[in-house]
């Protein structure tokens, strides 16, 4: 006789269908005896975490290449503790998949002190705690289970946002029908073909003739929209930029590329670009204060073409709904017309960086960031942490190919860590490069013994300046509070598993050592190689210092 298919059956078929071949998480006794379901499985593999932050960051990272992640804890404490990671997804647009292991219906109905409870006998408070912080949630009964299983897992799926399942043992070893219907079958065309028309008209009309500029973001991304976006930009002659936010989406070796965009921060030719054009072309953009220099662009809404998620709009003027992928096939589809369409010229030339330190002197900020960038690969996955890495890589040439991630919009530190892990596994054939900085190292670092126990063999960068020097460059230069603990770095991998068979330990002081540990870690593709960077405490990058400059606490008037 077969084995009976259960309602946990159906839930990780579903997360298999959705994209996800592992699961991360922290076992707990509400959650056991199904994640027995997911070691069973052909189409999963569960990656244990070292708690259940972490496997809340490592499964964004995940969701960000895969496009769909999903991460199991246990019940109150495992799920708070990675309700942090959930809002980071939400705010970020990292569609993830929180399964929580519930008390059994029995104990639910007893309304006695359960442990990992408030001892009230209520078991709906922690439900009620995400809703802000997800699209969909569900408690799975025998009577709702594949619809609200579906439901959860689409809501997800459509606005790349996170989701939450509440599901007790006693529950999910229930039988139930294999599901007959595909997850996409209810993906709806949101466009209104009307409002398509009349933007395409109104396109056609408002292009001719005026210096243009494009810009684009986060959105392109997460849409997986990057192949349409590239295709625009090989079909005309414009220049582009992006927020700190989508960069990587273009080519930013081309005579094209302008620069990041950061408000009053950016490089004079980059503004002149956004700023004084006669048409900017937005595709994707979501202005966040830390992408912007605190909300400083200087752009006249007049010029401006828009398309965002569900809706295009022209000079402030509407047309909804149309999804951004049919609103960029318009803009691509007119702009390929043969209307005329004119360039912004630069006002400058964009020149290349030239090292202002030399190469047996101390590792400067504004060296340390291209040094980075001139040894990367098409084939990196980097994570730069919310700090001096952040905006240090921000401000630089990648090559083509590269993937930079972020967190600029929740900012949480630490997060860096396991999502290099996550995403490293979801792509297994790309090498993450962390860049992160020792203050934010210390929040996570317990997920290099995953790291090393699942060989992905990443580069990290642990930028090594005595605190948190970003925090420095805000307030309290010098004060207590920015100060961290002194750890001993090229020990500190060994307590995780780091042994001279899997794992290279380098350091340096220099621009040279720098150039020099680079190079081989970029031949040392069998081993993790951590690079710990020596750097003045309080050295920052010059798009830092102008962003910070702007995020300065007022005094109070």
């Amino acid at each position: 006789m077969s084995q009976q298919y259960t309602i946990a059956d159906y839930l990780f078929d579903r997360v298999a269908e959705a994209g996800a071949s592992e699961i991360f998480g922290v076992p707990g006794d509400f959650n056991l005896t199904f994640l027995d379901n997911v070691l069973a499985s052909d189409k999963l593999r569960w990656v244990g975490n070292t708690n259940e932050l972490n496997a809340g960051y490592a499964a964004d990272g995940y969701a960000r290449e895969r496009g769909f992640a999903a991460m199991v804890t246990t019940f109150g404490v495992g799920e708070l503790s990675a309700i942090n990671a959930t809002a980071g997804s939400f705010a970020e647009y990292a569609p993830v998949l929180h399964i929580v292991g519930a008390p059994s219906t029995a104990l639910q109905d007893s309304k006695r002190r359960i442990h990992h409870t408030l001892g009230d006998g209520i078991f709906n408070h922690f439900i009620k705690m995400v809703e802000p912080v997800t699209v969909a949630r569900a408690h799975i009964t025998p009577e709702n289970a594949a619809s609200e299983i579906d439901r959860v897992i689409r809501l997800i799926l459509k606005k790349h946002r996170p989701g939450y399942l509440l599901l007790s043992p006693d529950v999910a070893r229930l039988p139930i029908y294999p599901p007959t219907t595909k997850l996409d079958d209810s993906q709806e065309d949101i466009t209104s073909q009307a409002a398509l028309t009349d933007f395409k008209q109104a396109l056609t009309e408002f292009l001719p003739n005026k210096t243009t500029t494009l810009m684009a973001d986060l959105m392109v991304h997460r849409l997986g929209l990057q192949p349409q976006l590239k295709a625009l930009i090989a079909d005309t002659d414009v220049p582009y930029t992006t927020l700190s936010w989508g960069k990587t989406l273009l080519d930013e070796n081309s005579d094209r590329w302008a620069g990041t965009y950061a408000g009053v921060a950016s490089r004079p030719v980059v503004k002149d670009a956004v700023e004084k054009c006669e048409c900017l072309i937005k595709i994707g953009v979501q202005y966040t204060d830390t992408t912007t220099a605190g909300f400083s662009q200087d752009i006249d809404e007049n010029v401006v073409v828009d398309l965002h998620y569900e809706r295009a709009s022209i000079s402030g003027k509407n047309f909804a709904p149309i999804a951004l992928k049919d609103a960029l096939q318009a803009v691509h589809e007119v702009m390929t017309s043969g209307i005329n369409i004119v360039p912004k010229p630069f006002c400058e030339p964009v020149k290349p960086h030239k090292q202002n330190g030399k190469d047996d002197e101390a590792i400067r900020q504004d060296d340390l960031w291209h040094i980075i960038a001139d040894r990367l690969d098409h084939n990196n996955l980097v994570f730069s942490e919310q700090g001096t890495a952040y905006f240090g890589i921000s401000d630089v040439r990648l090559p083509e190919g590269v993937t930079s991630y972020g967190q600029p919009m929740w900012g949480s530190i630490g997060y860096t860590l396991p999502a290099s892990l996550g995403a490293a596994i979801a792509s297994p054939n790309k090498r993450s490069v962390l860049l992160i900085g020792d203050g934010s190292a210390l929040l996570t670092i317990q997920e290099l013994a995953v790291i090393i126990k699942e060989r992905i063999n990443p580069v990290i960068v642990l930028i090594n300046n005595d605190g948190y020097t970003v925090e420095r460059a805000i307030h309290g230069e010098n004060q207590y509070y920015n100060d961290i603990p002194k750890c001993d770095w090229q020990i500190m991998p060994q307590a995780f598993g780091a042994t001279e068979a899997n794992s290279l330990l380098l350091k340096a002081e220099t621009a040279g050592e720098l150039k020099s540990a680079l190079d081989k870690a970029a031949a040392t593709t069998d081993k993790l190689v951590m690079i710990e960077v020596i750097a003045d405490k309080h050295d920052i990058p010059p798009l830092l210092a102008d962003i910070s400059a702007a995020l300065k606490p007022k005094a109070d008037s």
